[in-house]
């Protein structure tokens, strides 16, 4: 192999022969050269040492490289930083730390060897600096309305549920009488497409999907605090009912209720559901509601992202199965698209 091909080797030197090499050297009986020939250190690395330019010098292990530009304590104060900026939904990019690491040094006048022209620390810094700190770590974020930043707070929070412990108590209601219920809707083109196997450095693989654009159909979910499900309701976006729509659909969708708890006046349920003008604003909805013993109980507004159980635990995973059986019908119907039916 050709010599200027090997790959250099660091660190083949002792720290303590470094430190015996230096006292023998003081000690004026060996020369330079023959001190690091028996101590096997090298010339350079000596005489960094001798002159007092390594600052790990009189450190007592042995670290190779450039020194960190910043201490420990400003690490931590920039790793707090970060932190608290992404809890108050204002999380920063790569570029971005690396802009304020630049900011952070010449503000604190500190050496280092950043780019000056584009005022910011380089990428392998960054990412020493992650691997020091693995309580951080690089996420997908979620875009969030504001009004949702500013309406999901603890006051908000413990009202809502102040509200909710006064009514199971009031009105006694136990697991299987306290209900919650919301939509979502579902195209007949997948929105998500699972990863699947290509050739190596391919750079767009298809998959096939039934249109551009789906129709949707809204799917009305409705569960217990005790895991029993109403049957589910699916409202279709056409102008009349046609009866094969339903073919396939769970047993008793659309018209059959729970056959577990059947409210009345003097056995009252729960409904827990979010603030859309549907719910909250539909009069009708509201009387039926109370001549049925159906206590209606809404979500603070812009906050169901949080709150909203069905939308945190049950809508995703269900959107991801969905999504996945599309896919397989395709695959297994070729040139039919999905519809509706």
């Amino acid at each position: 192999m050709n010599a200027g091909n090997e790959k250099r080797k660091y660190g083949q030197w002792s720290e303590i022969y470094i430190q015996a090499a230096i006292r023998v050297y003081r000690g004026g009986n060996i020369g330079f050269n023959e001190v690091c020939r028996q101590y096997r250190i090298p010339k350079p690395t000596f005489r960094r040492h001798l002159k007092s330019l390594n600052v790990h010098a009189n450190k007592e292990r042995k670290i190779l490289g450039r020194s960190c530009t910043f201490s420990e304590e400003m690490e931590t104060e920039l790793e707090q930083h970060i932190l608290k900026l992404e809890s108050i939904f204002f999380g920063i990019t790569i570029t971005e730390v690396r802009k304020i690491a630049f900011e952070f040094a010449e503000r604190n006048g500190l050496k280092h060897n950043f780019n000056t022209t584009n005022k910011m620390a380089g990428k392998k810094c960054f990412y020493a600096f992650m691997r020091r700190h693995p309580q951080i770590s690089l996420r997908q974020s979620e875009s969030t309305s504001i009004a949702r930043c500013k309406d999901f707070n603890r006051a908000n929070v413990d009202k809502f549920f102040d509200i909710l412990e006064k009514l199971v108590d009031e009105n006694a209601l136990t697991a299987p009488k306290i209900f919650n219920v919301d939509e979502s809707g579902f195209s007949t083109v997948q929105k998500r497409c699972q990863k699947v196997l290509a050739k190596k450095g391919k750079s767009q693989v298809g998959v096939l999907s039934s249109g551009e654009r789906g129709v949707n159909t809204t799917f009305v979910c409705c569960t217990s605090a005790a895991g029993q499900y109403v049957a589910p309701m699916l409202i279709f976006k056409r102008k009349r009912m046609v009866p094969g729509l339903a073919e396939g659909a769970p047993p008793g969708c659309i018209v059959q209720i729970s056959d577990t708890v059947k409210p009345t006046n003097e056995d009252k349920v729960l409904l827990i559901l979010d603030g859309h003008t549907t719910h909250s604003r539909n009069l009708a909805a509201i009387e039926l509601a109370r001549e049925n013993g159906i206590i209606l109980l809404q979500l603070p507004g812009h906050t169901t992202h949080r709150l909203q159980a069905l939308d945190v635990a049950i809508f995703k995973p269900l959107q991801v199965y969905y999504d996945q059986a599309v896919e397989k019908w395709l695959r297994e119907h070729s040139g039919q698209p999905v519809t509706q039916f």
